[in-house]
């Protein structure tokens, strides 16, 4: 994906050399809509010779007629009211092994030019009206075959001159050639291709003989038996020649067998609502002052969008057989056919791959409101379009991205979490919100947006842009916090005010923090720090929890400025942007306690059971005493720290923390951390366990080769998410790493990406977040912080590995596991 929109984008920015000094013209952009054996120019009806990039019409197929082309949903191009198709061959390269990989390209540019002697009696394309421009066949220079010549300045040119190359490299301006004279190219190898522009008025010939060249192929006179005058064509297509990994004796070759670029060649079949190419040739393609921009012509500017790719996607593949990424060979009876001789289209045996019918859908109206119109079904009504930003969400208080993303979906979910506000923005995310402050709301009738991705008939508002909907019967019982009136938590938190945050590394509550995107509360952060031993607790930006003995932010008056409503409970408020929602907790007064002697009979069960002995505020039941051999690994094993001051209750503390079952603690300063003992540990006679804590000597802290081991109360499961909520992905297991790169690293082709980041605070939801809103089919966590993202899946040797290796609990939230030591729990997209 990556690669292909550097390449488009090279396209957009390029110009041909070979033009004349006339800038009377208009440029289109077009984005692929199929890749295929398909060719209803010179195959009609039947599987083409080579493959083909196709862009243009949505309804293209194997044969088509004008009306099949008018009746299509949409257009790749970025002019809606041309829904011609344009086309030209696929370029592979050719690996020494003999296997061949699909060469980027994001799409053609098509240029619409008045040129020629006669460019003031420019006619429009007759509806359907075809043509070719260009011979597969040719492998060297046709030096016998001129263009019309009138003499004087209209003299006649080399027909083969209608391809050029230019090499796109940052070293300079490379002079363009008609055959691929260089393909070694930082900035892409560009390929162009003139056509016709001269008619006699006679319907489509095979041969091309109804249209003519001008004498100056780009310009000058149209000969005598073609004297009608066309728009002149011109195709662009960039290719990422050096987004291949290439090697000696490979090479470039296009899907017709041809290595040198002689054969090189584009189709055209016209789609255009007439009356607007009327119009527009009439006002446009004369007019030297438009420097191309179709924004400056007004009959093409109507139906014009930024968001051709998105709106109108490549279509599953008609033909079927495989035509991307790496194949063994090209697809038809194509052979790599150097020259110089003309090459010869091999028979094909009986073995026509099958094809799939084209089902461009239904016609449909696309739903347009207008403000104030509702939803059908619905309360929500349409209030307008905003601006947004990544910085500074206009609606901020709930979010969720989705590949089903309509209007229903995202009004539903802001409702279902006590939003009156539903915004829809980049064709498949969903925001919501309370109020949008002073952001101007905007009538957007006659403003581009991306189709929703759940529903084509749906607008989904447009980067940095929100189309808002309102819940017209909302009413609003959110749970008002009063400065020192307010208490949750049985009375143990009371409410302290709403307090700026400096955020980054000066936290108004620096302490200790706690992060979850689905399930924040005012209770939940409380209860967090109150288990830490911290007397303030405060809530921020909906699902941030901080804790700390000190607030260093400054008291807001206006308390409405905490307006975020919690994740678990759309009823509350969780702070705001850099805002603390801060509460004041009660600590109770540590347990002291000695425990009593337990017979060595008595199982770990029968002691839990019993409930004799409990400590850190009764969340811990004592289990008894177990041997600790550290010959073979210590009895809980996950994790560990050592302190002077060692208690019981900070064991807990720091246990309970990390979501661990059990703790223990030994030596008098040792405490220890796991989910179960080892199985070699045995439970020994509490006379073993007899060494006073170091920091409370009234408590007792194992002894030697001995753990005082308890049991954590409220220890919550952890679990692999089998579905993650919002996203698409579903858990496929826990794997190795890879021998040769990461497991979700980057495969063998060119065009492979792939992404990771590190997250202190990372989740599974987190990285699905990441992974999918850069459009990844695989993701995965690792190392409790770490998340991968491709689009290839498991690679570079990585294999299943046993669940039990995925055993690292999320630095975001202790209740979710984020893979192991080079163990990666991996998610697949549902789509795919």
């Amino acid at each position: 994906m990556t690669n292909s929109r550097r390449v488009l984008l090279g396209v957009l920015a390029a110009s041909s050399a070979c033009f004349h000094s006339v800038d009377a013209y208009w440029r289109m952009s077009c984005s692929i809509i199929q890749t295929g054996r398909l060719d209803p120019n010179v195959s009609p009806g039947t599987v083409s010779a080579h493959v083909h990039k196709v862009s243009g019409a949505s309804n293209f197929g194997l044969s088509n007629t004008y009306e099949d082309l008018i009746a299509s949903q949409c257009t790749s191009c970025e002019v809606q009211d041309d829904k011609s198709i344009y086309w030209t061959p696929q370029l592979y390269y050719q690996h020494t092994n003999g296997s061949l990989e699909e060469v980027p390209n994001g799409g053609t540019v098509v240029y619409y030019l008045g040129r020629g002697e006669n460019r003031s009696k420019i006619e429009p394309f007759p509806p359907g009206f075809r043509m070719v421009s260009g011979d597969p066949y040719l492998r060297s220079n046709d030096t016998t075959s001129f263009t019309y010549s009138a003499g004087g300045n209209s003299g006649s040119r080399l027909v083969s001159d209608r391809v050029s190359f230019a090499c796109l490299d940052s070293s300079g301006t490379i002079p363009e050639q008609n055959h691929m004279f260089r393909t070694d190219c930082s900035n892409g190898l560009r390929a162009q291709i003139q056509f016709p522009s001269c008619w006699n008025g006679q319907g489509y010939q095979l041969d091309q003989s109804h249209v003519a060249y001008m004498s100056g192929i780009d310009n000058g006179v149209c000969p005598p038996s073609h004297p009608r005058q066309l728009a002149h064509l011109f195709f662009e297509i960039i290719y990422g020649v050096n987004d291949i990994n290439k090697e000696a004796g490979g090479q470039f070759v296009f899907a017709n067998g041809d290595p040198t670029g002689f054969g090189f060649h584009g189709d055209f079949m016209n789609g255009w609502d007439i009356e607007v190419l009327t119009d527009a040739l009439d006002q446009c393609v004369n007019d030297d002052s438009s420097n191309g921009q179709i924004s400056k012509c007004p009959p093409l500017a109507k139906s014009q969008t930024p968001y051709y790719a998105t709106n109108c996607p490549e279509r599953k593949p008609i033909v079927n057989e495989q035509v991307k990424g790496m194949i063994e060979c090209l697809p038809g009876c194509n052979v790599v056919t150097p020259g110089p001789d003309r090459a010869i289209q091999l028979a094909c045996p009986d073995d026509t791959p099958s094809v799939n019918t084209v089902d461009d859908g239904e016609s449909y109206t696309m739903f347009n409101p207008s403000i104030g119109q509702k939803l059908d079904g619905s309360k929500f009504a349409f209030a307008g379009c905003a601006a947004d930003s990544g910085s500074s969400r206009t609606l901020s208080g709930h979010s969720t991205v989705a590949d089903n993303m309509t209007i229903e979906y995202c009004t539903s979910v802001c409702k279902s979490q006590g939003y009156p506000f539903a915004g829809l923005e980049y064709s498949r995310e969903c925001y919501c919100g309370s109020s949008f402050g002073s952001t101007t709301i905007m009538n957007c009738s006659t403003t581009s947006q991306m189709i929703c991705a759940g529903n084509a008939t749906q607008w989904c508002g447009a980067p940095n842009l929100l189309a808002i909907w309102n819940d017209t019967s909302y009413s609003q019982s959110i749970t008002t916090l009063l400065v020192d009136t307010t208490t949750i938590n049985n009375g143990s938190a009371t409410y302290m005010g709403c307090f700026s945050d400096p955020g980054g590394n000066n936290r108004a509550l620096s302490s200790d923090s706690l992060f979850d995107t689905v399930a924040m509360t005012n209770e939940k952060c409380a209860s967090y720090c109150k288990s830490k031993g911290y007397s303030l607790a405060g809530t921020e930006y909906s699902q941030e929890c901080y804790c700390g003995n000190v607030n260093t932010g400054a008291l807001i008056t206006d308390s409405s400025q905490c307006d975020m409503k919690c994740k678990g409970d759309s009823h509350g408020f969780c702070g705001g942007s850099l805002k603390l929602s801060v509460w004041s907790l009660t600590q109770a007064s540590p347990s002291q306690y000695q425990p009593a002697t337990l017979q060595p009979t008595q199982t770990a069960s029968v002691q839990e059971n019993a409930g004799v002995l409990r400590a850190a505020n009764g969340t811990a039941t004592y289990l008894g005493c177990y041997t600790d051999s550290a010959s073979d690994g210590r009895t809980l094993a996950k994790d560990f720290y050592y302190s002077d001051s060692m208690t019981v209750d900070s064991c807990a503390s720091y246990c309970q923390s990390k979501n661990y079952a059990l703790f223990g603690v030994e030596y008098g300063g040792e405490c220890y951390c796991g989910n179960s003992p080892k199985d070699s540990a045995t439970v020994s006679t509490e006379e073993g366990c007899s060494i006073a804590c170091k920091g409370n000597s009234t408590q007792i802290c194992g002894g030697s080769s001995r753990v005082s081991v308890w049991n954590n109360t409220l220890y919550v499961p952890t679990r692999n998410l089998v579905a993650i909520s919002g996203s698409g992905y579903t858990y496929l297991g826990c794997y190795t790493e890879g021998v040769n790169g990461r497991a979700l690293g980057k495969g063998m082709s060119t065009t492979s990406t792939s992404y990771s980041t590190t997250d202190s605070t990372l989740t599974v939801e987190k990285c699905a977040s990441y992974c999918m809103g850069k459009g990844y089919t695989y993701m995965g966590v690792e190392y409790g912080q770490e998340c991968y993202c491709n689009n290839e899946g498991p690679l570079n040797g990585a294999t299943k590995a046993a669940e039990g290796d995925c055993s690292m609990t999320c630095e975001g939230d202790i209740t979710e596991w984020c893979g192991g030591s080079s163990r990666v729990s991996i998610y697949k997209a549902n789509n795919v």
